[in-house]
């Protein structure tokens, strides 16, 4: 077994900790009536892993009573451009989940551009004893423009009905209440109330996870890890499972190629290497977090912060939620040496690209763009998965599916092609930098 890096774990064997949100989970969804909940996370937090694992049918079985009574259907909401693509997916996944049940009475499916909740809940009334777990990943994508505040009116109404069991659970970066006041869902709607009142955070690993995440892959590839190497990578990459996997894969290459890895240097590669994935963070962050986050990192004392006691320990809060802040030795730290070294040198550089990054009204005059499209195309290929050109479509108000193709390679073509023939390959450039740093 080698680190996985990026992809998300799918054998739960492969899973490392969460075991106290693992537990809040089915407690939640396991009670005598099934309730939503919301679990919130950073950008490679492990939020995918953590539903996918929690799904699985031997975790079911290991925290549920009748675990064969439940059915819990995962959605990547990013997939949907609107909410009748949702509806659809949704509808299909339960037929091949519970099978295509006789409704009993006259109905006729809507066409799949059209299909709404009442072609879910028609179908839903054919399985009362089972309990529907929908599990709707990506939840930040219902900000775009085609889902409003009627899709969450929609969804708590599917949650009221009584001839079936189900609930949401909601993966994301944003709170419900921000999103939901996004598309204009006013903060006393009753779609609130359906959810657990308190989110589940998924934050870094205990020590003794990211003990056996360190360990167990180094060993089983031919290179047991020194406990002074492993503590050296804890205290590089702090405890999120992502960071300490990029930091252990990195520190085995050097041990493969017999180099002795330097913790400062590494360090160094690291901090720029991870830069992208530091500043997806950092654009999600207002000015308050990015500045008790700097006075962390250059151990200042947060009271000089022009903001009262109260705003601060709140931030504070949240950013220990999210795994951003740890308490250390008795104090205050950045989770890992690695970002505390990039919020000191990187993040300045990164809220002036974000400046920088602003729509073409005419006034903006975008970086020139290289004169070969077939470099870009390279870039995008090798250094983006395909969910990551999908995301990066988004962020540019485009829809990835409107492109030809199915494959990487022609998704890259098709969007190297349209900000050509826009003369706008400049802003292409730019949000390939604001991304991956400047390898274009």
């Amino acid at each position: 077994m080698s680190y996985i890096v990026g992809h998300p774990i799918k054998r739960p064997s492969d899973f490392y900790g969460r075991s106290s949100q693992v537990a809040r989970f089915y407690e939640i969804i396991g009670g005598t009536q099934a309730q939503s909940a919301s679990v919130l996370g950073v950008r490679r937090a492990g939020k995918t892993s953590f539903l996918q694992y929690v799904a699985h049918r031997s975790i079911k079985a290991k925290y549920l009573r009748d675990p064969d009574n439940y059915t819990m259907i995962y959605i990547n909401m990013s997939t949907c451009k609107k909410p009748a693509d949702f509806y659809y997916g949704l509808l299909r996944r339960l037929q091949y989940a519970l099978g295509m049940a006789e409704t009993g009475f006259l109905w006729k499916e809507s066409p799949p551009n059209a299909t709404s909740m009442y072609d879910v809940e028609v179908f839903l009334c054919q399985f009362p004893e089972r309990r529907i777990i929908l599990l709707l990943d990506e939840f930040d994508q219902i900000r775009v423009d085609t889902f409003s505040q009627e899709f969450l009116t929609e969804l708590r109404a599917m949650t009221s009905v009584l001839d079936y069991d189900l609930a949401f659970v909601t993966a994301s970066y944003w709170d419900l209440y921000y999103l939901g006041t996004q598309i204009g869902l006013p903060p006393t709607s009753p779609f609130y109330n359906i959810f657990y009142p308190t989110p589940i955070y998924i934050p870094g690993l205990e020590e003794s996870e990211i003990d056996a995440l360190i360990q167990k892959p180094a060993a089983e590839d031919g290179f047991p890890l020194t406990e002074e190497e492993v503590g050296q990578i804890k205290q590089l990459a702090g405890s999120l499972p992502f960071f300490v996997q990029a930091t252990a894969a990195y520190w085995l290459r050097c041990r493969k190629s017999e180099y002795v890895p330097d913790p400062e240097q590494a360090r160094q590669i690291l901090a720029g290497e991870l830069s992208p994935y530091f500043e997806q963070w950092w654009r999600s962050f207002d000015n308050g977090y990015r500045e008790v986050l700097r006075c962390v990192a250059d151990n200042l004392d947060l009271a000089i912060l022009p903001y009262s006691p109260v705003e601060v320990q709140e931030a504070v809060r949240i950013l220990g939620n999210y795994g951003m802040v740890v308490q250390e030795n008795g104090r205050l730290a950045i989770n890992g040496a690695i970002f505390a070294l990039w919020v000191q040198q990187y993040a300045q550089l990164a809220e002036q690209r974000q400046t920088l990054h602003v729509p073409n009204d005419g006034q903006h005059k975008w970086p020139a763009p290289p004169t070969d499209p077939a470099k870009l195309r390279l870039v995008l290929t090798d250094y983006f998965s395909l969910e990551d050109l999908r995301a990066l479509c988004f962020d540019l108000g485009l829809d990835i599916e409107d492109f030809p193709g199915t494959s990487k390679q022609a998704k890259a073509i098709g969007l190297i092609e349209y900000w050509r023939n826009r003369h706008e390959l400049g802003r292409l450039v730019q949000a390939i930098r604001q991304e991956r740093g400047a390898i274009v």
